[in-house]
């Protein structure tokens, strides 16, 4: 383990986090007595009060065409999504005694989150120093596409690895470290449902992803400083969402536009609000995200990686990067994707040339590009729903093995 990577991540532990320790003791002493129960258990999981992402439509799948598999979902009692995944099958309280019990004793720990367990820094402490080396299948949260540093092998301890289309598993393979047998091609379990529903009218997803400096006090810094308030990512979504040409489109072809910015920036949604009614600021509370892309006809992002999503779909993107050096250089490096020659979507840095290619997609009728379909066919080849039944049957074949 670098431990200078784990000292430095230290700074980001919070109180709660801390407060994991009781729990987590007393299920080092009595889990023992656990193992034989739950050796053929299943604990799935995602963020500790979520049942949206590949971990919950893993979960559903298995609840509903698995029954024979016993499976464990860990989520907060308390949470908006509780219900939807407690009827489906068998909970636990997410960072309870009894979830560490699970963590401890489980066939494997699947999870759409590197950290989804009882408590991520306690269990990246007890992992990378091998004092504890549970079998942890990560589903990811969307398709891999940058250097990341945190998923590298020596930073990570999975003994199976998903991904959703033929260059990200490339990727995976050649850049991370990964020895033979971890990385898989299996498409993602979310996927199964990007199959079904209809766009709603002319609407229009913008969402942009977070930056690590205006989140993590690890991660601040002297050259751009840690405050939204003064942030170049503040300028430059407000001045799109802002834009008199943009309100002009809106009433001319009827758009219907939702900002829905990722979840670490959730918390500043207030900030970004425009002057127009008409552009929807729409909450995680509110909203799914899955919901969104699947009834939108268009989505401009910056560098969220739920554009894999869109381009799943056969959806039109467009890019809107106008800080893409200070994200390469303190966000994540670049990777596989080519964001200025691929045959999925444009990227602009000024939100004019945003727009000029907006109204081009909506007098197409959001039509993709011949291009656009025959990348599609080599990328998603697996373009089906049975993503989840692959992870199941591939996962049930390592267990026998």
């Amino acid at each position: 383990m670098k431990w200078s990577y784990f000292t430095k991540k230290i700074k980001d532990v919070s109180l709660r986090e801390l407060a994991a320790a009781g729990p987590m003791l007393i299920a080092l002493l009595v889990h023992p007595f656990f193992r034989r129960k739950n050796k053929d258990t299943w604990l799935i999981c995602e963020e500790p009060g979520e049942a949206r992402d590949n971990g919950y439509h893993f979960f559903k799948y298995l609840c509903e065409n698995q029954p024979q598999q016993k499976c464990v979902y860990a989520i907060r009692h308390a949470s908006r999504d509780y219900a939807k995944a407690a009827a489906l099958g068998k909970t636990v309280e997410h960072g309870s005694i009894s979830h560490w019990i699970l963590y401890f004793t489980a066939a494997y720990n699947i999870s759409s989150q590197k950290g989804g367990k009882p408590n991520a820094a306690l269990c990246s402490f007890f992992e990378l120093s091998n004092i504890f080396k549970p079998r942890n299948v990560f589903l990811q949260h969307g398709i891999t596409k940058d250097k990341n540093d945190w998923l590298m092998a020596d930073k990570c301890r999975f003994c199976y690895f998903v991904t959703g289309m033929r260059s990200e598993d490339r990727f995976v393979r050649e850049a991370f470290g990964y020895p033979d047998g971890i990385v898989h091609y299996t498409g993602f379990p979310r996927f199964d449902n990007l199959h079904k529903g209809v766009p709603a009218g002319n609407r229009i997803l913008i969402m942009p992803t977070w930056r690590k400096w205006l989140r993590s006090r690890s991660e601040k810094n002297d050259v751009l400083g840690g405050d939204i308030r003064t942030s170049a990512f503040l300028d430059g979504w407000r001045a799109l969402l802002g834009s008199a040409r943009l309100s002009e489109m809106i009433g001319k072809y009827d758009l219907e536009v939702i900002f829905y910015p990722h979840r670490h920036m959730q918390k500043h949604l207030e900030k970004f609000q425009p002057d127009n009614a008409r552009i929807r600021m729409a909450s995680d509370e509110e909203f799914e995200i899955q919901d969104l892309l699947i009834s939108s006809r268009l989505l401009i992002t910056d560098y969220s990686s739920v554009y894999f999503d869109m381009f799943y779909m056969k959806k039109p993107v467009i890019f809107y990067q106008f800080d893409e050096e200070e994200f390469r250089k303190y966000h994540y490096e670049s990777g596989w994707f080519d964001y200025h020659d691929n045959p999925f979507g444009n990227t602009y840095a000024d939100c004019e040339s945003v727009l000029d290619e907006l109204e081009e997609r909506i007098r197409s009728g959001f039509a993709v590009s011949e291009t656009f379909e025959k990348a599609h066919a080599e990328e998603f080849a697996l373009f089906d729903t049975k993503n989840a039944e692959r992870i199941y049957l591939s996962l049930k074949e390592t267990a026998s093995s």
